[in-house]
């Protein structure tokens, strides 16, 4: 089956003259993720552009569509494929090994295919040979109705009624004999008598008004034509045997009916190739619909439909699949951090965790990970602390002293525990995602003070250093570190006038839950007048400081 295998992007939209490759693991879904406006959506625009319904040759772009803006930077696609069936060059000798896309001002388009055994470019790209390998984009706000209609050649439904048309031709008994059953609908109709006035009214009238015209048109409702039986057919939802209309499903329902009818057309029909770009696919559809949405997704991949998706729910992350996921960041120009297992593993292995390998270190994260923690591959910065009491108090913390995390895109995610601190910051440092650690020195589950020890080793503290930092009692904030002490609820007691007070009140209402209690605490020191001589608030600030240093 004809099948992209790699993408290379350059000079189009947001992606500068540093080429961005996007690969296409096997029975694997391309996973694109990021922030907003990191470009994620452009690499799809190249896919399209390369596969969908227009031909490249004749596709007329913007000035927005080049780098920066400027015409004369000529945007470059190329694209890897296998499985073609048609062959290349003047004796048919060659297997199709990829297209080659150009546009630059003043210049006509270029569109190439190239051949597998030499890289030879062959300039006449065929509409057929092209479509061995569509591309089929939906996204949250396109009507499945467009795609199960005969709006263009490229629609669902069009494609798959195509291809029943094709085969129906290969038998002519087949087409007389329906020819037949057609005649007999037609006779029936006409035994309606408004149908049959209606018909030979409209016949007469326009052959009056069309009589001087070189070509006559006549009028049939019914009679079988070879060229568009199927497109009689229509797909309609139902519900409890119901026929119901597409205007009446939620549009997470019309995407899952798409994805359905996709894997379907692509299992049925193995010669045509078919990437589906999925664009947020968590979009109205609440959070176990996604869970159950990305499940289906993963198991459509690994039976062999090409997916790609973008998306900003980490329900749609799954660590098995470590080679498809495509972290998608922009500074100056799009960029793609792609991390492999080896790349995965040897992170680890310079960074204190020896043993690991790259046959184990799939299973370990991947045993590891919670929707909460994979969040952080969307954030801008990544504060990394030990559970919950930390996690729901300390952006209050930090807000009052003037760094919303939120607006900053800043995620702070509770580990479970000291011990899981080296492993998510080995995780994200390894998708370039600048990554802070804060611990106390509550020695409860760390008693010889390894785990501790781990963390620390991990972003680079040497070995004198952290003696003193696992035996501190009280703050120590370095540039890649924060230590609460010897615990977190008792230096914030110390470094508060009010915390003592505060906490015994909120305990009373709210109960012993520790977190719960730490975060009342923080709302209500951060609602009053904040005095930055207190000893909490000047610590924070020079938290505050570290993080927005922190690269």
């Amino acid at each position: 089956m004809p099948r992209l295998k790699s993408i290379t992007i350059e000079n189009f939209r947001s992606i500068g003259e540093v080429p961005v490759t996007i690969r296409f693991p096997e029975n694997k879904p391309v996973i694109l993720l990021g922030e907003n406006n990191s470009g994620k959506s452009n690499i799809v625009r190249a896919i399209e552009l390369l596969f969908g319904e227009f031909h490249p040759k004749y596709k007329k772009l913007d000035d927005y569509d080049h780098y920066q803006r400027n015409p004369h930077n000529k945007i470059v696609i190329t694209a890897d494929v296998s499985g073609f069936v048609q062959k290349l060059g003047k004796s048919q000798q060659h297997s199709v090994g990829g297209f080659k896309f150009g546009c630059q001002k003043n210049h006509e388009n270029e569109f190439v295919a190239i051949q597998a055994e030499d890289g030879g470019e062959n300039v006449y790209v065929s509409t057929s040979l092209r479509e061995e390998l569509l591309c089929v984009m939906v996204n949250a706000e396109q009507s499945l109705n467009y795609q199960l209609s005969y709006s263009t050649k490229y629609t669902f439904l069009y494609k798959v009624t195509k291809a029943f048309h094709d085969r129906l031709l290969d038998n002519p008994q087949r087409v007389d004999h329906l020819k037949t059953l057609f005649n007999e609908i037609v006779t029936i109709f006409q035994g309606v008598p408004e149908f049959s006035a209606f018909t030979n009214n409209m016949s007469s009238i326009a052959g009056e008004m069309l009589s001087n015209m070189r070509h006559a048109l006549s009028f049939d409702f019914s009679a079988y034509d070879p060229s568009n039986y199927f497109k009689t057919l229509r797909v309609h939802p139902t519900e409890d045997g119901q026929t119901r209309a597409f205007e009446e499903l939620g549009t997470g329902q019309q995407q899952i009916l798409a994805l359905a009818f996709a894997h379907a057309y692509a299992k049925s029909f193995l010669g045509q190739g078919l990437v589906f770009v999925i664009d947020e696919p968590e979009a109205h559809l609440h959070p176990l619909a996604q869970k159950w949405l990305a499940k289906q997704i993963f198991r459509m991949a690994e039976d062999g439909l090409q997916i790609v998706i973008t998306t900003h729910s980490p329900y749609f992350i799954d660590l098995n699949y470590l080679e498809s996921i495509c972290l998608i960041r922009k500074e100056e120009q799009t960029e793609a951090i792609n991390v492999s297992p080896d790349a995965l593993a040897q992170k680890c292995r310079e960074t204190g965790a020896p043993n690991v390998t790259a046959n184990t270190v799939l299973s370990y994260y991947s045993a590891h990970a919670i929707p909460a923690t994979l969040n952080g591959l969307f954030a801008s910065k990544i504060i990394l602390v030990e559970g919950p009491t930390e996690e729901y108090s300390l952006p209050i913390y930090l807000n009052a002293v003037g760094l919303d995390t939120l607006k900053m895109g800043i995620a702070v995610i509770g580990v479970g525990g000291k011990g899981n601190l080296a492993k998510w910051w080995r995780f994200f440092t390894a998708y370039r995602i600048p990554t802070y650690v804060c611990f106390d020195n509550d020695a409860t589950d760390d008693q010889q003070g390894n785990k501790r020890r781990d963390a620390l080793r991990a972003i680079g503290i040497q070995d004198d250093e952290i003696g003193n930092l696992l035996t501190t009692e009280h703050w120590n904030i370095g540039e890649r570190f924060c230590v609460f002490g010897s615990d977190f609820e008792a230096t914030m007691r110390s470094s508060f006038s009010q915390y003592v007070t505060l906490e015994a009140e909120e305990r009373e209402e709210l109960g012993d839950s520790k977190p719960i209690v730490a975060r009342a605490v923080a709302n209500r020191l951060a609602s009053e007048d904040i005095d930055p001589t207190e000893l909490g608030w000047s610590n924070f600030n020079q938290l505050q400081e570290r993080l927005l240093q922190l690269t």
